[in-house]
């Protein structure tokens, strides 16, 4: 069975570990600003013990809003790095199979500014990624609002590390997207380490279940396997509570129908390499 990981706040995390063991999810515990300044690390320690110790892996996902990892001031470049570095001391503490931040890019903002956003990018992901080689996870920067995949992967290329590789995700390039999923699969599978999944109409990121919206995840999964070298981690992205059966049955169905390879082992913190 292809394993997933579903992506939880990490207030409900604390609220409601118990039963998210129960029902045997792997969480994908998503970090805010106000998660970090309020955290407790010795609370964090014991939800992460009590994880591993009931077979519940996890990946991690980074604050986003307002960050801006390429951008050109230097006072919002003082806080975006310190929200990687708090995100990465807790990837010390959790053991993620991954950790996830968003780009920053967005082409309204820095179109005709490529280079500029490179270079302070660049400048932004180097200690994020020497914590990452310390610690032997993997950080992976997710697209958004990117309409090729020409920047991330010249971001992933000129870093050059095992360790830093690239989330795609699907809903998002289905919004935002201008150039064919084909191209940026293609492009992207040799540095691709997850996959973020949910669902829309092509109009807005409504995070809906799969199969609810106009993507075709059997035609998606298909170019995934001809174009990934690893096997990659899936993360199941529900916009709302009461939509997590439904897009777990959804993708369960979609696995079966492409008779989509067994997922990573749970022992290993890097994919295994993609059956061929």
């Amino acid at each position: 069975m292809t394993r997933f990981f579903v992506n939880i706040p990490y207030p409900i995390l604390q609220d409601r570990v118990d039963d998210i063991i129960a029902r045997g999810l792997h969480p994908e515990i998503v970090l805010d600003a106000s998660s970090l300044d309020q955290l407790d690390r010795r609370e964090a320690q014991r939800l992460a013990e009590k994880l591993h110790k009931e077979g519940r892996d996890n990946t991690l996902h980074g604050p986003f809003r307002d960050l801006s990892p390429g951008g050109v001031d230097p006072k919002i470049q003082a806080v975006t790095r310190e929200r990687l570095g708090q995100t990465m001391e807790l990837a010390g503490v959790f053991r993620p199979k991954c950790v996830i931040f968003h780009s920053g890019y967005d082409p309204w903002r820095f179109h005709s500014h490529e280079r500029v956003w490179l270079q302070n990018s660049l400048e932004t992901w180097t200690p994020p990624v020497k914590k990452a080689e310390e610690i032997d996870v993997t950080l992976a920067v997710e697209n958004v609002f990117e309409t090729t995949p020409v920047l991330l992967s010249a971001l992933v290329d000129r870093i050059a590390s095992p360790h830093f590789r690239y989330c795609f995700d699907v809903g998002h390039h289905h919004v935002f997207g201008k150039q064919p999923i084909d191209d940026w699969i293609r492009t992207m599978g040799p540095h691709v380490a997850e996959i973020h999944l949910h669902d829309n109409m092509g109009t807005a990121d409504d995070h809906l279940p799969i199969g609810s919206g106009t993507i075709d995840f059997p035609r998606v999964f298909r170019l995934l396997r001809q174009y990934l070298e690893v096997e990659p981690i899936f993360c199941l992205e529900p916009g709302r509570e009461e939509y997590l059966d439904t897009i777990i049955r959804a993708f369960m169905q979609l696995t079966r129908e492409v008779a989509w390879p067994t997922a990573p082992d749970s022992e290993g913190m890097a994919p295994k390499k993609r059956p061929s």
